[in-house]
């Protein structure tokens, strides 16, 4: 379309016709133009795979389609000062549109910028995810203590449904123990959260519970060496990851036989990284089902769960051999041991 065409001037059906042929990119930038532009996107419905919002200097935002990703960013002119802290989020004078795309089995990259006028950061969010339909937050990150205070970012996506709050590390720089607390309290997650290598060096199990015992679909911790047997029955949660924990083939077994008679009843999958001190499966599963009425399934037997360790996606997940054992209601599930690694399935099967 050439420079100067009256697009705007032509017939009403005509105009909808072109916005629609137009790329992701190419309407939400001319949706910021004007309100009349804003309404002509808005009634295109159109709908974004993830809205991501990263709590760095920049308040970057991240918006996934299939066809593309477009990351934003909200900029000041003025160098800031290295040792100046960041305790507000300031209008931008600047934002910057990014965009990826796959072509021909290549990415293409493209920059868009201008400068900003009285939107606020909150304005943009807001208004990319009206024109997209997205009535939450699917993702929001923290890096580090070196981001926005907690009060800054709740005050950012205050009424705004955060379905994840993920703590990150960028480098070196990594969230402390209180920070990631202090985030937690101000930020109330609606689906999950993400704890990706943190240290966890004091961990306050009377401060953490509040937040295991919330209805949420998933919890994925990568480091938890001080998690005890009472933290895991307290989560009531559908899937349950937790990388790397001390606990052994006894404290599973516990957990097996408070499950059996009723506890954590929402749990749909469950994995734990172990500290057994046998790399004996066999030796491995004897202790983890003592006492436990189990049938066993052949090793060479394979069973295919889905699994939604996600908010956006299924996946599928093939294990073999494992045991199945059965709750008081009648529940049936796989217990299934491998590379130290402890996992409770009772999601529905493919090959049932």
């Amino acid at each position: 379309m050439p420079p100067g065409f009256p697009l705007l001037r032509l017939p009403e059906n005509v105009v909808l016709s072109v916005f629609r042929s137009l790329e992701a990119i190419e309407q939400i930038l001319l949706s910021i133009l004007s309100m009349r532009t804003k309404k002509i996107v808005c009634s295109l419905n159109l709908h974004s795979k993830k809205i991501s919002l990263d709590a760095c200097a920049s308040c970057g935002l991240e918006i996934r389609f299939y066809s593309c990703v477009i990351s934003v960013t909200f900029d000041k002119f003025e160098k800031r000062d290295a040792e100046r802290e960041i305790v507000v989020i300031e209008r931008p004078e600047s934002v910057k549109l990014h965009v990826a795309r796959k072509v021909n089995y290549r990415v293409e990259y493209e920059d868009y910028r201008w400068e900003n006028g009285t939107f606020e950061v909150r304005d943009y969010i807001d208004h990319f995810m009206e024109i997209l339909n997205h009535d939450w937050i699917d993702e929001l990150t923290v890096r580090s203590d070196h981001a926005y205070p907690p009060e800054e970012i709740q005050q950012l996506v205050n009424g705004l449904e955060i379905r994840e709050l993920s703590f990150s590390h960028d480098g070196n720089l990594r969230i402390s123990d209180d920070g990631m607390i202090i985030y937690l309290n101000a930020i109330r997650p609606s689906r999950s959260f993400y704890l990706d290598r943190t240290p966890l060096f004091v961990w306050n199990h009377s401060r953490m519970s509040q937040f295991f015992v919330q209805n949420l679909d998933y919890i994925v911790i990568d480091d938890a060496p001080l998690l005890t047997l009472d933290d895991l029955l307290l989560m009531n949660t559908s899937e349950i990851q937790i990388n790397r924990t001390r606990m052994i083939e006894k404290d599973f077994n516990r957990f097996l036989k408070h499950w059996i008679a009723g506890s954590n009843p929402r749990l749909k999958y469950l994995t734990v990284g172990d500290d057994s001190t046998t790399d004996d499966r066999e030796e491995f599963e004897r202790e983890l089902l003592n006492g436990i009425d189990h049938r066993k399934i052949p090793d060479e037997e394979e069973r295919t769960c889905v699994r939604r360790m996600g908010t956006y996606e299924e996946r599928t997940e093939t294990v073999s051999g494992g045991s199945y054992i059965r709750r008081k209601d009648g529940t049936e599930a796989i217990v299934h041991a491998e590379y130290l690694r402890f996992h409770l399935i009772l999601q529905e099967f493919l090959n049932d």
